[in-house]
């Protein structure tokens, strides 16, 4: 529906119109073999402010422009069968002028390699897949998503919170044989072409690298639980998805992991877990040959009490991950607070020369009768980095330090849920043996929400940070950043919201829209935004939004992006069926 009206709508002065073909009539499903039939339909629109002036022209800012982002999944099937397609398409607004009259565009929408009917829309079949089921087997033919135990050797997932999709487009087939399974697969990476929430400018095809895997779990073994599995690597040379991506199979293995896992759960009111994988590189491009990880969690719940400890070794695992930029192959457990993800911290998550552990303690207290659970926590994390390479601002390996204390507490409709902690990157001394300091950040988020009168409903969200850097060689500038979020909820339906989000951190690479306002230079660091949501029922929710917010750092499942700022107006529509 809306897909149509992206092109009619990007290229309404480029051709004339034409008269919309009769629909076709549904085609009636066999009976048993396509039993149902559901999807759901996003749409975003967004209204782009550029302030960047025109080059050579510093009177004139860019064109502000308009984009429009549609995404389309169905999926459907029956006991036995199961198939499924997603499409998704963008368009772009206002983003032509006339000079001396020859037609210009702004902004390109799509890059080298990438072509489309329409100048200024794209569209995309992102996934599709086809399923058959049986109780021994299933196999997968298209787009499916595969993680092997903690995801430390493959963990090819969809990670919606940073706007990461990634699937293989291959064939996946698992078999079930009594307390056996056994799952192999082999596909070309497809990572989502048409961004949902980010811009979508300069599209270039899809580099399609080729991955099989095994994996084969032995369960029931009393409480214990086995599995061992294996992968292979073969990076594309440039090959393009879709196009000659099969290619990157004739190429040699370039890179293979392999390791095992453990799992006993209820041995002596104790869970645990514990994963080994060990690594190996043959493409010139690596500068290593080898590496290993390790993990292992332990859980106790004595009394009231939870108790969670956990444990990370790494060493050169991150080098599978060198030839994808925008999502991740590998992401195992980082026990970092990813809320808190900086531009120093987040090579820790990645680094390549990582050991450390977190321990955790929950007290649970409540009421049953009067529905209060009250439930304090505190953990701490330690790490040694010694990995000086890649995003790392430190010239010196680092011991960090991180206690964490909070609560929840819930008493009906009355939520509270906070959270303070101070991150301590201690540096050793330099080669010249001068000190070099440590990096430091204080950190506090709560998340509360009040009943009101009636069906009105209060929540606050309210995060702050306080970072000061150690010694570096182009020293960085301390920073503080805060943001909140004010929402009023009336009902069911309504909900309107304040944002305000404050950082005069240099690094990031957006300006306050508050700039030249009552609040003078500080404006620049500052930003303001409201938004209101209408849920009319549990399966539409329709967002409209104004204002800006910062870039940043944003960390989900252990992948981190950044990703860009916001200045304009956004309307979005959510809808399943």
């Amino acid at each position: 529906m809306i897909l149509s009206l992206l092109v009619g709508l990007a290229h309404a002065d480029d051709v004339p119109p034409v008269a919309p073909a009769a629909p076709a009539p549904a085609p009636r499903p066999a009976e048993g073999l396509l039993s149902s039939l559901h999807g759901s339909e996003d749409l975003r629109i967004r209204y782009w402010h550029v302030p960047e002036k025109l080059k050579y022209f510093e009177d004139r800012n860019i064109l502000d422009y308009v984009e429009v982002v549609e995404r389309l999944d169905l999926a459907g099937g029956s006991q036995n069968v199961g198939v499924g397609a997603r499409v998704d398409g963008v368009g772009l607004f206002a983003n032509r002028y006339i000079l001396d009259g020859e037609l210009f565009h702004e902004r390109e929408l799509l890059g080298e390699g990438l072509s489309s009917p329409f100048q200024d829309a794209y569209f995309n079949l992102e996934k599709i897949w086809v399923e058959a089921r049986s109780p021994v087997f299933t196999v997968t033919a298209g787009d499916n998503y595969l993680s092997f135990g903690r995801g430390i050797a493959l963990n090819a997932v969809k990670t919606t919170d940073i706007d990461v999709d990634t699937s293989l487009r291959g064939v996946r087939g698992v078999g079930h044989f009594g307390l056996w399974d056994v799952t192999l697969a082999t596909g070309l990476t497809n990572p989502q072409q048409v961004a949902l929430e980010n811009p979508n400018l300069s599209l270039v095809p899809d580099v399609a690298h080729a991955i099989s895997g095994l994996r084969i779990d032995r369960y029931g073994l009393g409480p214990v639980n086995l599995g061992a599995h294996g992968v292979v690597y073969q990076y594309s040379r440039g090959y393009k998805a879709g196009q000659d991506g099969w290619r990157a199979y004739a190429q040699s293995v370039d890179a293979w992991a392999t390791g095992a896992s453990v799992e006993a759960l209820g041995v002596k009111g104790l869970d645990l877990y514990f994963e080994g994988d060990a690594f190996g590189y043959e493409a010139p491009e690596i500068p290593v040959k080898g590496g290993y990880a390790l993990y292992g969690s332990l859980a106790a719940y004595p009394g009231k009490t939870s108790i969670l400890v956990e444990l990370r070794r790494n060493k050169d695992t991150e080098w599978l991950n060198s030839f994808t930029s925008a999502y991740e192959l590998v992401s195992g457990p980082t026990l970092e607070y990813e809320r808190v993800i900086t531009e120093d911290s987040a090579a820790g998550v990645n680094s390549n020369d990582v050991t450390g552990g977190r321990a955790r303690i929950d007290l649970r207290f409540g009421n049953p009768e009067r529905h209060v659970t009250l439930v304090p926590y505190a953990s701490v994390a330690v790490f040694r980095d010694e990995d000086l390479g890649g995003l790392h601002f430190n010239r010196a390996p680092e011991t960090i330090l991180h206690p964490i204390v909070g609560v929840q507490y819930i008493r009906e409709e009355l939520h509270v849920l906070a959270n303070g902690g101070q991150r301590i990157d201690v540096r050793d001394p330099g080669e010249d043996g001068l000190a070099l300091g440590a990096d430091r950040l204080l950190h506090a988020d709560m998340d509360i929400s009040i009943p009101l009168a009636g069906k009105v409903s209060l929540e606050l969200a309210p995060a702050l940070m306080r970072y000061q850097w150690g010694q570096n060689a182009q020293q960085q500038t301390d920073y503080t950043d805060f943001s909140n979020a004010l929402a009023i909820k009336v009902g069911a339906p309504w909900a309107f919201i304040l944002y305000t989000d404050y950082s005069d951190n240099p690094l990031i690479q957006s300006t306050g829209n508050l700039s030249g306002t009552l609040f003078g230079e500080a404006g620049d660091s500052l930003y303001g935004a409201v938004e209101a949501q209408w849920m009319p029922n549990s399966s539409t929710t329709l967002k409209a939004f104004y204002g800006a917010y910062r870039a940043g750092i944003r960390c989900a499942g252990g992948q981190c992006r950044t990703l860009p700022g916001f200045e304009g107006a956004k309307v979005s529509l959510t809808t399943t069926f």
